[in-house]
C-alpha cells in the first residue's frame, strides 16, 4: 500500500467523518500491502446505534452489516460500513461493543483498489452473516452492483 493513500485518507477522514475519526486518536497504523488498517479510538465512547446512524445520514456510508454475536458475557454487536467506490474513497469501517452498547474503537481499512477492495466487503459480510444473529444486512447483489 502506498504512503500516499493512508496519508489521503488521514487528511480527508476528520472532514468526511466528523466526530469519528480524530487524528489525536490514531492508535496504530498496519500495512498489509493490499490494504492498510488504521485504528482509531473514540474521544468518548459512543453507543452503537448512533455510529450507524451517522455514518448512514451524515456521512454518506453504506450499512453492509449489522450482527448481535453471543458471547460468554453478553451479546456482542459487530458492524461495517464503507464508502462508495463513486465518491473516490476506497475504505470501510468496522466497529464492536464489547461491554454494554458502546463502541470503543474504530477500525479503518484504506484500500488502493477496487477489485481487493469488493473481495474484503465481500468475505467481511460472509463471515458476519454466519456469526450471529443478522439486525440488518445489504444484499451480496446491492453490494456488487455499488461497484459495478
Amino acid at each position: 500500500m502506498t504512503h500516499e493513500s493512508i496519508d489521503k485518507f488521514r487528511l480527508m477522514a476528520p472532514v468526511q467523518l466528523p466526530g469519528l475519526i480524530d487524528p489525536q486518536h490514531l492508535e496504530s497504523i498496519d500495512d498489509y500491502g493490499d490494504y492498510a488498517l488504521l485504528t482509531y479510538s473514540l474521544a468518548e465512547p459512543a453507543p452503537l446505534y448512533k455510529l450507524l446512524n451517522d455514518m448512514e445520514d451524515r456521512m454518506n456510508l453504506n450499512i453492509l452489516y449489522h450482527v448481535s454475536v453471543p458471547s460468554v458475557r453478553n451479546s456482542e454487536q459487530h458492524a461495517c460500513a464503507y464508502a462508495s467506490p463513486s465518491m473516490q474513497s476506497m475504505f470501510k469501517l468496522n466497529v464492536q461493543t464489547l461491554n454494554g452498547d458502546v463502541v470503543r474503537l474504530v477500525y479503518v481499512y484504506v484500500f488502493e483498489s477496487i477489485e481487493v477492495m469488493l473481495e474484503y466487503l465481500k468475505d467481511d459480510l460472509d463471515r458476519h452473516l454466519r456469526m450471529g444473529r443478522v439486525l440488518s444486512q445489504m444484499k451480496m447483489s446491492t453490494l456488487i452492483a455499488d461497484f459495478m
